[in-house]
């Protein structure tokens, strides 16, 4: 069977053994909003779960110990309401859905997280979560935009901009990979 890094489809006891592994625990974060007349709602969470499992397998393939929680589905998106089909949080649910989730883990035995975030209007929360969250349970919490890590890597793939936008060619370029049926071709 293949290494499976999947939360919610491991046992309480399989975790356990991934805590006493030490496993990094990625939590992936997103947004559930508008993404132009092209593109479905769940661009960031589709998006955000792909980078987080893409990143898992290849912890996983170096022999290292890795969960993925499935994805916060809802983050900071008032800046989207006004064009429709947005679900947003305010700061306070926000971080303490990831208050929760992150101490949950804790609890059970983690010591290193990673808050994946999908979406450009978490980044700054999540920054801060990461930290507040390191200093109140005393393990390593570490926060970041996946596109903002690793922006050397998606800049020279693209073609008419410097790196990922929103609703952009790099955006789209990915749901066509991962889920075609997302995108409006028309």
């Amino acid at each position: 069977m293949a290494y499976d890094y999947e939360w919610m489809r491991l046992t309480a006891e399989e975790l356990r053994a991934r805590a006493a592994e030490d496993a990094l625990v990625i939590i992936p974060v997103a947004s559930l909003e508008q993404h132009g007349p092209h593109l479905a709602t769940g661009v960031d969470i589709i998006l955000g779960t792909g980078v987080a499992h893409a990143t898992a397998e290849r912890i996983a393939a170096a022999g290292r110990p890795v969960v993925v929680t499935p994805c916060v589905w809802s983050g900071l998106a008032e800046h989207h309401m006004d064009f429709g089909g947005t679900v947003t949080l305010d700061y306070a649910s926000f971080a303490g859905v990831l208050r929760g989730i992150t101490r949950s883990a804790v609890r059970h035995g983690f010591r290193r997280v990673m808050l994946l975030n999908g979406h450009g209007g978490n980044a700054e929360a999540v920054a801060v979560a990461a930290t507040e969250f390191s200093v109140e349970f005393g393990v390593k919490v570490a926060g970041g935009t996946y596109w903002h890590v690793v922006p050397e890597v998606i800049g020279p793939l693209l073609e008419r901009q410097g790196g990922l936008m929103h609703a952009c060619e790099a955006e789209t370029s990915m749901i066509m990979h991962l889920r075609p049926e997302s995108v409006r071709m028309e």
